[in-house]
């Protein structure tokens, strides 16, 4: 493994904390109001919110570290002529580091400023952790990876023993993973917990990783890139979505209908500033953005399972008309449906 790709992790670890502690980077969530809602102004104002970069640039870096050691020893020892070894795509890579991208965009970005000031800002970082980054950060098989790039040492005495866990099995099981994700959902928007995470720089951490672990575990079972010994079928996972959206569509047309402002801390802070929407306006783009947005992930991937399940029905039928063909062939008993055939060992 080169000596570059060796220190990349502690590097990137360095360079956040650095980041972290530069003087001209800006406090998230000090308790101010945003001081413009210039869009110039807006575009410009960025924070820093150092415990969740320096967990994000240690994430990829990882990940990265893991990728060059598997490219690495694909070059060092290569596959026999017509044989392909090296079998992890490079469009994973991207996934994951357009995942580690938006992560640190929705950490350090003017969607980080202004989250406090408006509520539907707040939404759509929420929306982006558990809809679009959990998600890229799934197609990148960090799992397969970790299997593949790993040391035997470590692999049979670290990873192995973590992805077959009982612990992980239990959360990976369809209705706790549906119930942590949903139960995360409806509970940091419980009006009295919204408005301590927003006064309180840890329990906000807190709630972003909330977020972004049930997103990971909801995801693991749609996406079905790494291996799950408990990964549900395609009319389980479609089942799955569904509840997603229902649950998302009735907390919307709740916060929707409310008529008055729930959260404290976005209707105190109306008062605060000259710019945007009221309280109550705010709230309810902020329901909408939950509805569509939100809910149009989940039906993307509700039809993307349908075309999958009809690509995979439709081999098993080709599969079967191929076998009843060869059957007739060589004059053999032709039998209705592959799973009929005598298997002969």
């Amino acid at each position: 493994m080169p000596a570059r790709s060796a220190r990349l992790l502690p590097a990137l670890a360095l360079a956040g904390l650095g980041g972290a502690l530069a003087p001209a980077a800006a406090l998230a969530h000090d308790g101010t109001a945003a001081e413009s809602g210039d869009i110039l102004v807006a575009l410009t104002t960025w924070s820093f919110d150092a415990p969740g970069v320096v967990l994000t640039l240690i994430a990829g870096g990882v990940y990265w570290w893991g990728y060059r050691r598997l490219r690495a020893a694909a070059a060092a020892d290569p596959a026999p002529s017509g044989v392909q070894r090296f079998h992890f795509s490079r469009w994973r890579p991207a996934a994951f580091g357009a995942g580690i991208a938006l992560m640190l965009l929705a950490l350090v970005s003017p969607i980080d400023t202004y989250s406090d000031d408006l509520f539907w800002v707040h939404m759509l970082q929420h929306v982006l952790i558990v809809m679009v980054i959990a998600p890229l950060l799934l197609l990148g098989a960090p799992a397969t990876l970790a299997l593949r790039a790993s040391s035997p040492r470590v692999r049979r005495q670290y990873v192995v023993p973590l992805l077959n866990s009982r612990l992980l099995q239990v959360l990976l099981y369809p209705p706790v993973a549906i119930l942590i994700l949903v139960g995360a959902i409806w509970i940091w928007h419980i009006p009295a917990l919204y408005d301590a995470a927003i006064d309180s720089e840890p329990l906000h951490f807190l709630e972003h990783a909330t977020f972004l672990s049930g997103g990971l575990l909801f995801w693991w079972l749609i996406i079905g890139v790494d291996a799950s010994h408990l990964r549900p079928g395609h009319i389980a996972r479609v089942a799955i979505l569904i509840v997603a959206i229902l649950q998302n569509l009735a907390l919307g047309l709740i916060l929707t209908s409310l008529g008055e402002a729930v959260y404290e801390s976005y209707a105190r802070l109306e008062g605060l500033r000259e710019w945007g929407p009221s309280a109550l306006t705010d709230q309810r783009i902020g329901a909408g953005i939950m509805w569509v947005p939100g809910t149009m992930m989940f039906a993307i991937a509700v039809l993307v399972i349908v075309y999958y399940w009809a690509e995979h029905e439709t081999f098993r039928s080709r599969r079967a008309d191929l076998l009843r063909d060869l059957d007739e062939r060589a004059g053999r008993p032709v039998y209705p449906q592959p799973s009929d055939r005598p298997t002969h060992r």
